[in-house]
């Protein structure tokens, strides 16, 4: 079983003449990336350079002046408030961000995370553990949308809930007090993409700006904001690369003790922090918690003002993640063995897989065999799954679908989860086969490079920095500019790298050369053509107290 290493390189189509015009106030460079963005006019050029140019108005949700008329008379009458939250890194984040901001207002405040055998979303034990504590209002973050029996329980014991949500709304909606979503059908909000936190924030904005008339107070919990954002790869465009922005330099004069410890045991410069930095050393420890051990723990770790305590955690969570981390490798390689590559959508089930890690295990065979994947954990009476998608099968959609046949389900296009008793897991499979035999082509199921465009090497600016900085902060929907270069001369070839399986290179076209690295590539180090097409990204190499371009290879072939 071997992964297709023949990729397809998709490059964007180039610029009509008359979106130039629009856009002629940049760089031919430039107005290509941002025409490959879908920023086709000057305005919308505008609004993505001048980041504060996407702020809007929290009042633009619908029902958020009636949630934070609510939330005010419960922190009058001093009711017990409930905010709960989901046990990833974007609830863990959302939960610490409303709670200490109701706090901060003057509320009786409990956060709630269930742990994740409790599965997705809402659910009955949790409502009759927070009815015992004498909760009255039950403030959902980065969830609920989808628990509409659940949270008619709690209402029906008396409870008030509000949800607040960021997720695709099933056909049913919950009947509650009041819903802030801006995906339900009614919500006016300008921007569809924010995540869980970014609405946590946005009713933070709300009550701040109700009680003293200025949205500004929010900001204090940029820092939670942006790691959620950036940890649910939500598309860095419109509001949310606002919040990333300003949350960035949050954190990195973040004076939360927890946050700080997290951001020193996992070895990064709390000064220099990133999106990658986040997406790929912070995001990973706070979901890791809620993966293999409890996501209290994560979430104690961003409210905690105890320094021995955030040192523990945070230690704490760096051993979980090196667990996660060989769990992951253990059961991904598990997986390949017992499944079908031939499938549209490829899927295994197993009773020894951990039901915390079955999401990363379908995130790497997505990656691997680049079609659907669905990865469960077989209980006693149920399966939990996880499934990753590619940009051509929807799988939320599909699970929608196949609902008679699920317990509860929910996701976005491209990732989703569900439970299902064992009893129709096969009959769901088949199903969800039949589906992607309708809406899939075989032809597509082949790894697909995105090009910004075909550019000389010999022709790159000099200065080319100044404008890839622009593009910051980089992620989903807004990644970095990826170029392809043709007819280069492979000056020198080397493999690096504790197993020799990275390519280090040195790349001359006419009077420009470059250094560059190529990750997971090696093999072509024993028969290196003397010309090749490679396809880059550009990023900074620093060597001795200097700063030189380095291009990071995404692919390369041989030129004819």
């Amino acid at each position: 079983m071997q992964m297709a290493t023949e990729k397809e390189w998709v490059i964007a189509p180039k610029v009509p003449e008359e979106i130039k015009g629009e856009l002629s106030g940049v760089s031919d460079i430039m107005q290509q990336i941002l025409y490959n963005r879908g920023i086709m006019d000057s305005i919308s050029a505008a609004h993505f350079f001048d980041k504060e140019a996407n702020a809007h108005d929290p009042f633009l949700l619908k029902d958020m002046d009636k949630s934070v008329e609510r939330i005010f008379l419960a922190i009058d009458a001093q009711e017990r408030i409930a905010v709960f939250g989901d046990y990833d890194a974007d609830g863990i984040t959302s939960t610490a961000l409303l709670s200490e901001v109701l706090h901060t207002l003057g509320a009786h405040v409990t956060p709630y995370i269930p742990e994740r055998e409790a599965g997705y979303g809402v659910n009955t034990n949790a409502i009759d553990f927070l009815h015992d504590q004498e909760i009255s209002l039950i403030i959902t973050v980065d969830c609920g949308i989808r628990s509409p029996e659940e949270l008619r329980y709690a209402q029906d014991l008396g409870m008030t809930v509000i949800v607040t949500d960021h997720h695709v709304p099933a056909e049913i909606i919950p009947d509650v007090h009041s819903i802030i979503c801006p995906r339900v059908k009614e919500d006016q909000y300008p921007d569809k993409n924010l995540s869980g936190v970014g609405i946590a924030y946005k009713l933070a904005q709300a009550l701040f700006q109700r009680k003293s008339g200025s949205i500004e107070f929010a900001d204090e919990w940029l820092d939670l904001a942006a790691i959620g954002t950036v940890a649910d790869v939500v598309p860095l465009l419109g509001e949310n690369r606002l919040i990333v922005a300003k949350g960035l330099t949050a954190i990195r004069f973040s004076k939360r003790i927890g946050l700080k410890s997290l951001i020193s045991v996992a070895g990064f410069d709390q000064r220099k922090i990133n999106t990658v930095d986040i997406g790929f050393g912070i995001a990973p420890r706070l979901n890791a918690a809620g993966r293999l051990d409890s996501p209290k723990k994560a979430l104690n770790l961003l409210l905690t003002r105890d320094l021995n305590e955030a040192g523990l955690l945070s230690q704490e969570l760096d051993d979980i993640n090196r667990k996660r981390q060989k769990i992951t490798q253990n059961m991904q390689e598990s997986a390949q063995k017992d499944l079908d590559e031939n499938k549209l959508i490829i899927h295994v089930f197993d009773t020894q897989f951990t039901s915390g890690l079955v999401g990363l295990v379908s995130a790497k065979l997505t990656e691997y065999f680049y079609r659907p994947s669905i990865v469960g954990y077989i209980g006693e009476a149920y399966t939990r799954a996880s499934c990753r998608s590619i940009p051509e099968f929807h799988i939320t959609n599909a699970l929608d679908k196949c609902e008679h046949l699920l317990v509860r389900h929910g996701g976005h296009a491209m990732a989703a989860g569900f439970t299902v008793t064992n009893e129709n897991l096969e009959k769901l499979v088949q199903e969800l086969e039949l589906i992607a035999e309708t809406e899939l082509d075989p032809k597509d199921l082949r790894p697909k490079i995105n090009i910004d465009m075909e550019y000389p090497l010999h022709k790159l600016p000099l200065d080319i920095f100044n404008e890839l900085d622009k593009l910051e902060p980089l992620g989903a929907d807004n990644s970095e500019a990826v170029f392809v270069s043709r007819g280069v001369e492979v000056r020198n070839a080397r493999t690096v790298g504790k197993d020799e399986n990275h390519l280090k290179l040195r790349l001359r076209d006419r009077h420009a050369e470059y250094d560059a690295i190529a990750f997971n590539q090696g093999y072509w180090a024993k028969a290196m053509p003397t010309r090749i097409d490679v396809v880059y990204s550009i990023e900074r190499n620093h060597y001795n107290g200097n700063i030189y371009k380095q291009l990071r290879v995404k692919d390369l072939k041989p030129s004819f």
